[in-house]
């Protein structure tokens, strides 16, 4: 064993590609294994793509089998068991890390203050417990001849809820946050064949679109510091790419409009308003308050990042077919006449 270099041979943790998609109910994924174990990776949902966990520290999996014993007349004093289900338990560690986005025509980043993409998933399920999420667990094996052929991926994929979510903060580290993945359904185990090309690991997710004039802008009526507004209009925000023309294949990023906040300016409390998505180019949104403002009142509405979506192809170009990515927020304030 000692005459050639075996330690050629051993997984490095640090090549294990940890990624996740957020499902909705009641869709789940599933790849499929061939006969010689082999696997295809499940077809994602329109507009979704793979999340890459770039905070986690430590991933690790077992299969939880449940067996029955049994005893039987004349099993000479021996019990027996049968298998009656089985479950895999994903335990994770990782760090809590901000957003970071790239600004479109920029090559510097942003640190944001908000949640990355992989953690927002994670700080999701600490309220909403049936959140499930399609998990994969990759650890590149290699090429399949060695130094040539294609990479192989040892593949582990499960979807699962997360449970147990652990926040360890202290002064003297980085905060560290702990938590198990439960799965629901069954798991697929095998080899998956990435092609000549390797899965690339720890690239940026820079995933907003900022509003930039001649790309993407966004137009708030009343305009910002506007005076003497009509108590009983409503709010729109039109989205176009240089001021006329309709952004196209948007969507909002919650269905209830939670993203596009009104709200008195002088103490944050929340004014109730329907949200809805429309104009003759689908690109306006329009927030019609439950009851007339107060009078002589200063508003302001906040649209967090990500309260509308649009779907993008690889150049960010909007494409019926493309992933569905969050555009950047905004804040403005008028007065009330």
């Amino acid at each position: 064993m000692a005459d050639f270099a075996i330690g050629a041979a051993f997984h490095k943790a640090h090549r294990t590609l940890v990624r996740a998609v957020p499902l909705t109910p009641p869709n789940r994924l599933f790849a499929t294994r061939d006969s010689a174990g082999f696997v295809t990776l499940p077809g994602l949902p329109p507009g979704q793509g793979y999340i890459e966990m770039q905070g986690v520290t430590s991933a690790s999996f077992q299969v939880d089998d449940n067996d029955q014993e049994f005893r039987l007349m004349g099993d000479d004093g021996w019990s027996d068991s049968v298998t009656t289900g089985s479950r895999v338990r994903s335990s994770m560690r990782s760090y809590f890390i901000k957003n970071i986005e790239i600004p479109g025509g920029s090559t510097v980043p942003q640190f944001r203050g908000d949640y990355s993409e992989d953690f927002a998933l994670v700080e999701r399920t600490r309220y909403d417990k049936e959140f499930e999420i399609y998990f994969e667990l990759l650890k590149e094996m290699g090429r399949l001849n060695g130094n040539t052929g294609d990479f192989i991926y040892d593949y582990a994929g499960f979807n699962g809820v997360i449970r147990n979510y652990n926040d360890g903060g202290q002064a003297e580290g980085l905060t560290e946050i702990s938590f198990d993945v439960m799965s629901r359904g069954r798991p697929v185990f095998g080899r998956y064949n990435a092609g000549s090309t390797p899965l690339t690991i720890g690239q940026i997710q820079s995933s907003l679109l900022f509003l930039v004039a001649g790309t993407r802008q966004a137009a708030v009526v009343p305009a910002d510091n506007a005076d003497s507004v009509s108590v009983s209009s409503n709010i729109t925000v039109t989205y176009t790419s240089n001021g006329t023309a309709a952004l196209t294949q948007l969507a909002l990023g919650d269905s209830s409009g939670s993203g596009f906040r009104l709200e008195v300016a002088s103490s944050g409390v929340l004014v109730p308003a329907a949200v809805s998505l429309g104009g003759a180019g689908s690109n306006v949104v329009t927030i019609n308050p439950a009851n007339d403002l107060g009078a002589g009142t200063i508003y302001r509405l906040r649209v967090a990042d990500g309260a509308i979506t649009q779907a993008v192809d690889s150049t960010g170009a909007a494409s019926p077919t493309g992933n569905r990515r969050p555009l950047e927020g905004l804040t403005t304030t008028f007065r009330t006449a």
